[in-house]
Protein backbone atom coordinates (compact mmCIF):
# COMPACT_ATOMS: atom_id res chain seq x y z
CA UNK A 1 0.00 0.00 0.00
CA UNK A 2 1.33 3.45 -0.85
CA UNK A 3 1.66 5.65 2.02
CA UNK A 4 0.22 9.28 2.73
CA UNK A 5 3.06 11.54 3.10
CA UNK A 6 2.40 12.64 6.71
CA UNK A 7 2.08 16.62 5.81
CA UNK A 8 -1.47 15.39 3.11
CA UNK A 9 -2.37 12.78 5.80
CA UNK A 10 -3.01 15.56 8.51
CA UNK A 11 -5.72 16.76 6.32
CA UNK A 12 -7.69 13.53 6.92
CA UNK A 13 -9.81 13.41 9.77
CA UNK A 14 -7.72 11.39 12.74
CA UNK A 15 -9.64 7.81 11.79
CA UNK A 16 -9.01 8.37 8.41
CA UNK A 17 -5.24 8.79 8.09
CA UNK A 18 -3.95 5.70 7.17
CA UNK A 19 -6.48 5.31 4.22
CA UNK A 20 -5.02 3.97 1.02
CA UNK A 21 -3.28 6.43 -1.46
CA UNK A 22 -2.11 7.07 -4.80
CA UNK A 23 0.65 9.17 -6.24
CA UNK A 24 0.15 10.02 -9.49
CA UNK A 25 3.25 10.44 -11.84
CA UNK A 26 2.45 14.79 -11.89
CA UNK A 27 2.95 14.91 -8.42
CA UNK A 28 -0.49 14.92 -7.34
CA UNK A 29 -2.11 12.54 -4.36
CA UNK A 30 -5.31 10.75 -3.98
CA UNK A 31 -6.65 9.77 -0.90
CA UNK A 32 -10.07 6.97 -0.47
CA UNK A 33 -11.50 7.50 2.77
CA UNK A 34 -14.75 6.81 3.94
CA UNK A 35 -15.43 10.34 4.29
CA UNK A 36 -14.04 11.23 0.88
CA UNK A 37 -12.16 11.28 -2.27
CA UNK A 38 -8.95 13.62 -1.38
CA UNK A 39 -7.32 15.15 -4.07
CA UNK A 40 -4.24 16.84 -3.01
CA UNK A 41 -2.66 19.18 -6.04
CA UNK A 42 0.71 18.76 -7.14
CA UNK A 43 3.45 19.93 -4.73
CA UNK A 44 1.27 19.65 -1.87
CA UNK A 45 3.17 17.29 0.21
CA UNK A 46 5.31 20.42 2.17
CA UNK A 47 3.22 20.90 5.69
CA UNK A 48 2.54 24.74 4.84
CA UNK A 49 0.65 23.96 1.08
CA UNK A 50 -0.71 20.90 2.27
CA UNK A 51 -3.41 22.86 4.13
CA UNK A 52 -4.54 24.60 0.96
CA UNK A 53 -4.10 22.73 -1.96
CA UNK A 54 -7.11 19.87 -1.63
CA UNK A 55 -10.49 18.78 -1.88
CA UNK A 56 -12.68 16.34 -0.73
CA UNK A 57 -15.61 15.06 -3.24
CA UNK A 58 -18.40 12.86 -1.65
CA UNK A 59 -18.38 9.23 -3.41
CA UNK A 60 -21.94 9.73 -4.66
CA UNK A 61 -19.81 12.12 -7.01
CA UNK A 62 -17.66 9.39 -8.93
CA UNK A 63 -19.16 7.31 -11.43
CA UNK A 64 -16.23 5.23 -11.70
CA UNK A 65 -12.70 4.61 -11.01
CA UNK A 66 -10.23 2.45 -13.22
CA UNK A 67 -6.85 1.25 -13.18
CA UNK A 68 -5.12 0.63 -16.69
CA UNK A 69 -2.29 -1.77 -15.31
CA UNK A 70 -0.23 -1.71 -18.54
CA UNK A 71 -0.16 1.21 -19.05
CA UNK A 72 0.07 2.31 -15.51
CA UNK A 73 -2.80 4.91 -15.76
CA UNK A 74 -5.58 6.15 -13.58
CA UNK A 75 -8.68 7.46 -14.74
CA UNK A 76 -11.74 8.30 -12.27
CA UNK A 77 -14.97 9.67 -14.25
CA UNK A 78 -17.55 12.02 -12.61
CA UNK A 79 -21.21 11.45 -12.16
CA UNK A 80 -21.65 15.22 -13.91
CA UNK A 81 -20.41 14.62 -17.60
CA UNK A 82 -19.23 17.94 -18.11
CA UNK A 83 -16.84 17.63 -15.37
CA UNK A 84 -13.18 16.85 -17.35
CA UNK A 85 -11.96 12.73 -15.75
CA UNK A 86 -9.38 12.81 -12.73
CA UNK A 87 -6.24 11.06 -15.22
CA UNK A 88 -3.08 10.10 -14.24
CA UNK A 89 -0.34 7.69 -14.75
CA UNK A 90 0.10 6.00 -11.26
CA UNK A 91 3.45 5.15 -8.87
CA UNK A 92 3.73 2.45 -7.06
CA UNK A 93 1.06 -0.25 -5.82
CA UNK A 94 -2.85 0.62 -6.55
CA UNK A 95 -4.67 -2.04 -5.25
CA UNK A 96 -5.86 -0.99 -2.08
CA UNK A 97 -6.43 2.45 -3.14
CA UNK A 98 -8.36 0.96 -5.97
CA UNK A 99 -10.44 -1.85 -4.02
CA UNK A 100 -11.21 0.75 -1.31
CA UNK A 101 -12.04 3.52 -4.39
CA UNK A 102 -14.50 0.44 -5.58
CA UNK A 103 -15.72 -0.12 -2.53
CA UNK A 104 -16.98 3.49 -1.54
CA UNK A 105 -18.39 4.44 -4.89
CA UNK A 106 -20.69 0.85 -5.20
CA UNK A 107 -21.85 1.58 -1.53
CA UNK A 108 -23.34 5.32 -2.54
CA UNK A 109 -24.77 3.28 -5.91
CA UNK A 110 -28.70 2.30 -4.85
CA UNK A 111 -29.75 1.91 -8.81
CA UNK A 112 -29.03 3.39 -11.87
CA UNK A 113 -30.48 2.57 -15.21
CA UNK A 114 -29.98 4.11 -18.88
CA UNK A 115 -31.64 4.48 -22.16
CA UNK A 116 -30.57 5.54 -25.48
CA UNK A 117 -32.70 8.08 -26.92
CA UNK A 118 -33.97 8.29 -30.30
CA UNK A 119 -31.81 11.09 -31.21
CA UNK A 120 -29.12 8.83 -29.68
CA UNK A 121 -27.96 10.56 -26.52
CA UNK A 122 -27.49 8.82 -23.93
CA UNK A 123 -29.60 9.22 -20.73
CA UNK A 124 -28.68 8.03 -17.53
CA UNK A 125 -30.51 7.88 -14.31
CA UNK A 126 -28.58 7.35 -10.75
CA UNK A 127 -30.20 6.57 -7.39
CA UNK A 128 -27.05 7.33 -4.95
CA UNK A 129 -26.69 8.00 -1.16
CA UNK A 130 -25.80 11.23 0.16
CA UNK A 131 -25.73 12.10 4.12
CA UNK A 132 -29.27 12.94 4.05
CA UNK A 133 -30.59 10.43 2.48
CA UNK A 134 -31.50 9.01 -1.50
CA UNK A 135 -31.66 11.28 -3.74
CA UNK A 136 -31.97 11.05 -8.20
CA UNK A 137 -28.75 12.29 -11.14
CA UNK A 138 -30.16 12.42 -14.11
CA UNK A 139 -27.24 12.76 -16.84
CA UNK A 140 -27.20 13.22 -20.47
CA UNK A 141 -24.28 13.18 -23.02
CA UNK A 142 -25.39 14.82 -25.24
CA UNK A 143 -28.63 17.42 -26.39
CA UNK A 144 -32.46 15.98 -25.46
CA UNK A 145 -35.41 17.22 -28.06
CA UNK A 146 -38.79 17.23 -26.52
CA UNK A 147 -38.96 13.52 -27.14
CA UNK A 148 -35.88 13.21 -25.46
CA UNK A 149 -36.58 15.21 -22.48
CA UNK A 150 -39.58 12.90 -22.23
CA UNK A 151 -37.94 9.62 -22.33
CA UNK A 152 -35.36 10.79 -19.63
CA UNK A 153 -38.08 11.90 -17.67
CA UNK A 154 -39.89 9.35 -17.44
CA UNK A 155 -36.62 7.03 -16.96
CA UNK A 156 -35.95 9.03 -14.01
CA UNK A 157 -39.74 8.68 -12.94
CA UNK A 158 -39.31 4.64 -12.97
CA UNK A 159 -36.24 4.46 -11.06
CA UNK A 160 -37.53 7.17 -8.87
CA UNK A 161 -40.33 4.77 -8.28
CA UNK A 162 -38.82 1.61 -8.07
CA UNK A 163 -36.74 2.35 -4.70
CA UNK A 164 -39.57 4.30 -3.18
CA UNK A 165 -38.34 8.08 -3.48
CA UNK A 166 -41.82 10.41 -4.30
Amino acid sequence: MTTLPKALALCLPARERRSPSLELHDGRWLAAAKSGLYVFGAGSASDEKAQKSYEVFPWYDVARAQWEAEAESFTLEWVDPTRPSLVGRGQGDPSDFMRHTSEYVNRSIVVHAQVETEGRTTVTVWVRRGPDGLFSILTANGPLDAAGQRQADALEARVRDAVGLD
